[in-house]
């Protein structure tokens, strides 16, 4: 008869087990602070991303009122923009060399076009363009008596505010530079009434 030497006992009933696998508290504290600092790093690196990408403006003139009120915030694309470029009708954030305020408006003439006010109309390249967004009938350019002419450089934008009778832009300033646009109107969301992505404007040609 062969006889087995230390026979491990049987672990009595409702012993608990000495290999559990459930683990130690130590354990668990470590894996919770591994947790937390991913969480952060990962906080970190999408801050830092939207940073460099977006930019988050108030809008504190009322220059493009009322389709953009003071008060409201928006979230400014500062990168893409720049590789699709800039399009009639697109809301900007920029700046004017002789006033280090950002000023909020719409981009009315590209790079190379001949921008022209008349009979209180604007005109691109000799033909006046329908601008639905303008909602009072003497808000095209702010008054009939203002003419004026403007031939845009390579880099240079025609810009105006949406309330033309109280908007300091390129009818004062001139055309903006490329280099003092911040960056192109994305998004807004603040207060969440008005929540919108800000698209741009078909101007039917």
């Amino acid at each position: 008869m062969q006889v087995e030497e230390n026979p491990t006992p049987a672990p009595l009933a409702g012993a608990p087990s000495s290999t559990s696998s459930e683990p130690t508290v130590p354990a668990r504290g470590i894996s919770a602070l591994r947790d937390i600092a991913e969480t952060i790093a990962l906080f970190l690196i999408v801050f830092t991303l939207s940073q460099v990408f977006l930019g988050n403006f108030m809008i504190e003139q009322v220059s493009a009122a009322p389709n953009f009120m003071p008060g409201e915030r928006i979230l400014v694309d500062k990168v893409i923009y720049k590789l699709s470029g800039l399009h009639r009708g697109d809301m900007i954030v920029g700046k004017w060399p002789s006033n280090p305020y950002d000023v909020f408006k719409r981009v009315i003439g590209l790079p190379g076009e001949r921008v022209e006010i008349r009979d209180n109309r604007v005109l691109i390249d000799g033909r006046p363009i329908e601008e639905p967004y303008l909602t009072a009938p003497d808000a095209r350019v702010g008054t009939g008596s203002f003419e004026h002419a403007w031939v845009l450089g390579a880099d240079e934008y025609f810009v105006m505010g949406d309330n033309r009778m109280h908007s300091g832009d390129s009818r004062t300033h001139g055309p903006m530079k490329a280099e003092d646009i911040v960056g192109r109107a994305w998004l807004r969301y603040w207060p969440l009434s008005q929540f919108m992505l800000i698209a741009g404007v078909d101007y039917g040609n």
